[in-house]
Parts: structure tokens; sequence; C-alpha cells
């Protein structure tokens, strides 16, 4: 029987361990984790070391312009997170989702994202933007069934240097509500 993730907001403690988690997925660069993300565009480590740093995700979690959730199994074992800042009172973009590879299609990164939206709605947000690499056809294909329309593409310098070709969606919520699983059916109804 599988059982649900608990996705709850982020802790100090759920922080030190998500960056301790990251500093052994950087060790292993034979893993699935590094080749789909470091290695795949092109990302420094240092970079990556740097955001995923204990420092960085403790101030991830008392920021008042960010929701920081995590996802747990049943062994309080940590499998995915998600990352969303809020812009003023009305725009908010989901600025990373991980779920890692173990964990991977069985509903997780579904899961961070419902719970994300609830959270929003609930705090009068209208407009969850997120940007999605142009080739990453799997993440594309994750947002535009969870109701995301594409807004366009665009090409920006990554922090690191590189230039990353993007996908823009936004999809549009409903403030005050926590019915969303029916929205998404409707979406997907209608799209048929």
């Amino acid at each position: 029987m599988t059982h649900l993730p608990l996705i709850k907001k982020a802790t100090e403690t759920d922080a030190e361990k998500l960056s301790e988690i990251f500093d052994n997925l950087l060790e292993d660069k034979d893993s699935e984790a590094y080749r789909a993300n470091v290695e795949r565009f092109g990302i420094p480590e240092e970079y990556v070391k740097k955001v995923f740093s204990k420092e960085a995700l403790t101030k991830a979690t008392t920021d008042k312009n960010m929701i920081f959730l995590v996802a747990f199994k049943e062994n309080n074992e940590i499998i995915g997170f998600a990352q969303t800042i809020l812009f003023g009172t009305e725009k908010a973009e989901l600025d990373r989702m991980f779920v890692f590879p173990k964990e991977s299609g069985k509903g997780v990164g579904t899961q961070l994202l419902q719970e994300t939206i609830s959270l929003l709605e609930r705090q009068g947000i209208t407009k969850l933007a997120v940007k999605a690499g142009k080739e990453e056809t799997f993440a594309r294909r994750f947002y535009e069934k969870n109701g995301f329309k594409l807004q366009g593409e665009t090409t920006v310098k990554a922090p690191w240097g590189r230039e990353i070709a993007l996908a823009l969606y936004e999809l549009p919520l409903i403030p005050n509500q926590s019915g969303r699983r029916k929205r998404i059916e409707e979406t997907r109804t209608s799209a048929l």
C-alpha cells in the first residue's frame, strides 16, 4: 500500500537535513539527480552548494515572502520540497520544486504543488507563475497537466553565466478557496 507523503512548512531542522542531502548528492557524480541537474544545465557545483547551503535554506524557512514546503515519507525521510516566492499580495512564483529521483512518478510533486496552491489561495494570491527549461518536457507536461498555461518563451542569463531557454507558465488562482482538486478536474475535462 502506497502512503501519501506528509507535506508541511519547512523548519530550520528540515532545512539542515535538506542541505545535508544535497551535499551528499553533489558528492555522487554518477547519481541521476546530479546528472539531470548539475551536468545537464552546466551549473557550477559552487553555485549549487551556495543555494542549498544550510544558511540559504534556513533563511528561506523564515522569509515572509517565501513559502517553503517539504515532503516526507512515513519514516520522516525528506523526499522533496517546493519553494515559492511571493510578489506583493496577488502574484507568486514557484521558484523551485524538486522530488528525489527514487520518489519520482509517485505523486509527490503533485501533492507539493496542490499544497502550495492551497496556501497561496488562502493568502489571497490570484496568480502563480513558474518557469521551466524549454527542453524540460517532463516538467512542462507536469505543469500543463496541473492547469498551467504557456505564456511565452524567453532566454535568460543564469546566475552562473550560461544562457538558458525558458518556457513561462501561469496558473490563475481562486483566492480564499480550498477546492482546488475540483477545478483541476474541470480543466482536464474541458481540454478533452
